[in-house]
């Protein structure tokens, strides 16, 4: 059975993360993010040494340098291109609370809540939007947040015209959905303040 640290690995370099073929990264300005990063990679792979940093564009990293680290994790997926990523079958068939670790980790890092004016009625609409470059990542959440009584919007493209821009977006709206959301699965990130 996978741990919710491990789940919690591989949702992170799914998102916001790097693996190489002796590397694994996490880059995220959040600290509280940063530091379960660190906490899970201690607990699953042992004192093994870390480094950290901030890249040029002001955001924090943690760097592992571990063959064996990297061999463990591609056990889960085959690439964490993030155009190849999906959701592993290890975790889709875990326990409820695993899968709902998994998304809401992921949501932590491709996700976003935000408010927008509606251009038609003028109203202010709340959504909760996550974007990847893999469509089948997404279709897998879109089924996950169903099983969970939280229905979404059809994802689509964010550019549908560009060569460059392959980024596909998953919606969810309305009240009693949002509301859904921030109770099952929520964020850990500090910038999210839900006020459905």
């Amino acid at each position: 059975m996978i741990s919710l640290e491990l789940t919690r690995i591989i949702a992170r370099i799914n998102g916001d993360g790097h693996l190489s073929n002796r590397q694994v990264m996490y880059f995220n300005t959040c600290p509280r993010l940063i530091k379960e990063f660190k906490s899970d990679i201690k607990m699953i792979f042992g004192n093994v040494s870390m480094s950290e940093g901030i890249m040029s564009s002001k955001t924090p990293y943690v760097s592992v340098s571990s063959k064996e680290i990297v061999r463990k994790l591609c056990e889960y997926l085959p690439s964490y291109n993030s155009s190849k990523i999906f959701v592993p079958s290890e975790i889709l068939l875990a326990d409820t609370k695993i899968v709902r670790e998994y998304i809401r980790t992921f949501y932590d890092d491709e996700g976003c809540a935000s408010v927008r004016l509606n251009q038609k009625t003028k109203e202010w609409k709340r959504s909760c939007t996550l974007t990847s470059n893999s469509l089948i990542i997404l279709s897998q959440i879109k089924e996950l947040l169903e099983s969970f009584g939280i229905k979404s919007n059809e994802i689509i493209r964010t550019k549908p015209t560009s060569e460059y821009d392959k980024t596909y977006v998953l919606s969810v709206t309305g009240e009693v959905n949002l509301r859904n959301f921030a109770t099952i699965i929520g964020f850990k990130h500090t910038h999210v303040n839900w006020q459905c």
